[in-house]
Order: structure tokens, then C-alpha cells, then sequence
């Protein structure tokens, strides 16, 4: 079992608590990724890989089929004199990219992150489950960075405006496709910058549904229960702040599912809520909370994943 460190005995917050506490006071990440940070991109990240469905695309220009599942872009920019802050980088280049591909290529889910290349370039990582051919994502991004001029060093340079500039992979033949994305993604960035704003986000239907909770009477909570006490399924136990004694005490357990679980070992309204979760990602359907009428001695269950 592992305990939380916590930075006095009288007072209860946590470490991490605290450092996260400090960094929202200083409103400065310096590129780095909080603990807390991690976790969300990991559970979405999650959840993106389990609501996408592995597909055959057919790609009309190039007349090839496509194994696919979701992918992996990383958008840079070419040689340039002018600075690009990143507000600019969000404002005049990613967003309105993400926007193109939403409107006319059906972009769907997907998760974006900022990082600082080797030579301080900013760059952006972006996980998503649609579809989109490598050159498409290619002429639109070199297209964005025409419009706002940051091209044009390059052009006088090399002659040509389309620049090796984006890198798209089709990620499926990893054995664990969520560990390998949220990893690269949720990593500090390589050089500490002064960016300010979000260094990453998804899709507000993802974000809206990648922390479902479900809650179950206490005459059902039993047999809904059993299923996860299974050896296959591995858990840890939660502790709670110490007592007088320094003693932690264990408030509840975490269970954590992979793919496999779900398909052989689950069943029943843990089952439903988690297939509905994957249904509503997988066709962008962002419902308002349902108005909670269990009473409170109701058990809570909220989904993570190993």
C-alpha cells in the first residue's frame, strides 16, 4: 500500500497538494506538468483509446485502405525570423487548425499539448481518433502558417512553401496504446518557458465525459461489487489522512480495469455506465448531469483505469 506524504501532522494536505496549491498561486507552470495535470491527460487519453473503434479508411487519392485506430501528430514550425509566443501559436495557428479540421475533415476527439523543442521552438503534440491523411494535415498546417507569415524565411530560403513540417502516425500496433500516448503526453516539457495558458486540452465532449460516476442502492451494491473482487483485477487501497497515532486510515479502494476486464469480467450497471460513457465520446454527445435522487448512503463509483 502506498501512503501520501503529508507536510505536518496537524495539517492534512498533502505534498503534492500543496505544491499544486502553489503552482495555481503563482499562475506559472514553467512548462512542467503537474501531478494533477498527468492524471487527467492519462484519463482522457484512456478514454479516447477506449471509445475509438479499431476501423478500415479508405483513402480516395492515394486508393489505399488504412488499419486504424487513433493517431499521433506532432505540428512544428519551419525556420523563421519572427517570434512566435505561444498565445499566438494557440490563437492564430492551433486553434484555427483544430477548427478546419473539425468543420471539414469531421475531426472528432482529440487532446493537444505544447511543448518546447531542443532549439526552444514551441511545437504541439495531438492525439485524436478521426481518420486524416498525412498530406491533408500537412497542406492545412503549412496553409496556417502561410496566412500568418510565418512561411516566408523558409520560401526565400528553400524556394517552396511545404516544409516537412508535421509528423503523423497511426498508433495501433502498440500493446498498450493508451499507456504509450498518455506517457509521451503528460511528460515535462524539455526546456522550462514562459507560457502562462493552457499547455494542453481536449474536446469539451471528451472532457465532459471522461469522469463518469455512477451511483448504486445499497441493495444492489453487493452483487455490483463481487464482480470487481476478482484476482484478474488489480486495486489499491486509499488512505486517508493519519490519525492521532500517525496510523493512515484506508477510506476506500481503487480499481484498476484494462480493456480485457471490461470485455470478460464486467457486467451489470458498472458494465452499462461503462459502454454508455464510450458511446456518448465515440458521437460527441455532452449531456448535462443528471439531478442526483439516491439517497447518501448511496456507495460512489467513479472509473479509472490502470
Amino acid at each position: 500500500m502506498s501512503m501520501a506524504a503529508y507536510d505536518t501532522p496537524k495539517n492534512y494536505n498533502s505534498v503534492k497538494f500543496n505544491a499544486n496549491k502553489e503552482n495555481l498561486r503563482k499562475n506559472s507552470h514553467n512548462g512542467k506538468v503537474s501531478a494533477k495535470a498527468q492524471k487527467e491527460i492519462k484519463t482522457a487519453v484512456n478514454w479516447l483509446v477506449a471509445s475509438a473503434k479499431l476501423k478500415q479508411v479508405y483513402h480516395k487519392p492515394s486508393k489505399k485502405t488504412y488499419s486504424f485506430k487513433v493517431n499521433f501528430i506532432t505540428l512544428t514550425l519551419p525556420d523563421t525570423h519572427l517570434p512566435i509566443s505561444e498565445k499566438s501559436f494557440k490563437e492564430d495557428l492551433l486553434n484555427p487548425f483544430l477548427t478546419n479540421l473539425r468543420k471539414s475533415y469531421g475531426l472528432k476527439n482529440y487532446i493537444w499539448k505544447l511543448e518546447l523543442q531542443k532549439n526552444g521552438k514551441i511545437h504541439a503534440h495531438i492525439t485524436s481518433d478521426s481518420f486524416i491523411h498525412w498530406s491533408d494535415i500537412r497542406r492545412l498546417w503549412n496553409v496556417r502558417l502561410i496566412k500568418c507569415g510565418y512561411m516566408q524565411l523558409f520560401k526565400d530560403t528553400f524556394g517552396h512553401s511545404n516544409p516537412n513540417s508535421t509528423d503523423v502516425h497511426a498508433v495501433y500496433k502498440v500493446k498498450d496504446i493508451a499507456a504509450y500516448i498518455s506517457k509521451y503526453m503528460s511528460k515535462d516539457a524539455d526546456q522550462a518557458t514562459n507560457i502562462k495558458g493552457k499547455i494542453w486540452a481536449c474536446n469539451y465532449e471528451l472532457s465532459r465525459n471522461c469522469k463518469p460516476v455512477i451511483f448504486i442502492d445499497r441493495d444492489s451494491c453487493i452483487l455490483e461489487m463481487r464482480q470487481l473482487m476478482q484476482p484478474v483485477i488489480k486495486y489499491k487501497r486509499i488512505a486517508g489522512p493519519p490519525n492521532a497515532l500517525g496510523i493512515p486510515k484506508i477510506i476506500g479502494e481503487m480499481f484498476l480495469l484494462k480493456p480485457i476486464n471490461w470485455l470478460m469480467h464486467i457486467k451489470g450497471s458498472l458494465k452499462e455506465a461503462y459502454t454508455n460513457t464510450c458511446y456518448k465520446i465515440r458521437n460527441l454527445i455532452a449531456e448535462m448531469p443528471n439531478k442526483l435522487t439516491s439517497d447518501l448512503d448511496s456507495p460512489i463509483i467513479s472509473y479509472a483505469f490502470n
